[in-house]
């Protein structure tokens, strides 16, 4: 008798660490997607296109990526990671450890990111002035483009 009870007890106890930690990866898994990002949280920016990674070192130019990002619109998840090799892209590395990639992919670009989320995610984004400063990256030298 006294084992069954035990059992019951652990099977109960159990059942209900299942259900709380499946509420709490729902929780999370549910959270938006595109999140902003603050200067304080950034480690340092840099930029990828035809002439190799540089980092950027004009604080304007920081701010205003920054901004763009948070200002970033119709978010639409990428489940299985497709578009193209991109050409040039912008990486922001967070003081965490984690990073987010911008990356000039598709018809508008593409966002991943391993800080939202238990697993990296990776998602379609729309904003102007980052889309027309990747093709930049694209054509133009790396030097040219922070002045």
């Amino acid at each position: 008798m006294y084992i069954l009870k035990r059992l019951i007890i652990v099977s109960i106890t159990l059942i209900m660490l299942l259900i709380s930690w499946g509420i709490l990866y729902s929780k999370v898994m549910q959270s938006p997607l595109h999140q902003s990002i603050f200067k304080q949280d950034i480690s340092d920016i840099q930029v990828y296109g035809s002439t190799g990674t540089k980092k950027i070192e004009d604080g304007v130019l920081v701010d205003n990526i920054i901004k763009w990002f948070n200002q970033a619109s119709d978010i639409r998840i990428n489940k299985d990671f497709a578009g193209t090799t991109p050409e040039s892209g912008i990486i922001i590395n967070l003081k965490s450890g984690k990073r987010i990639l911008i990356l000039n992919s598709g018809s508008d670009f593409e966002i991943q990111r391993d800080d939202v989320r238990p697993e990296n995610v990776s998602y379609w984004a729309k904003q102007q002035d980052i889309k027309v400063y990747l093709e930049r990256l694209v054509a133009v030298q790396i030097n040219e483009i922070q002045g």
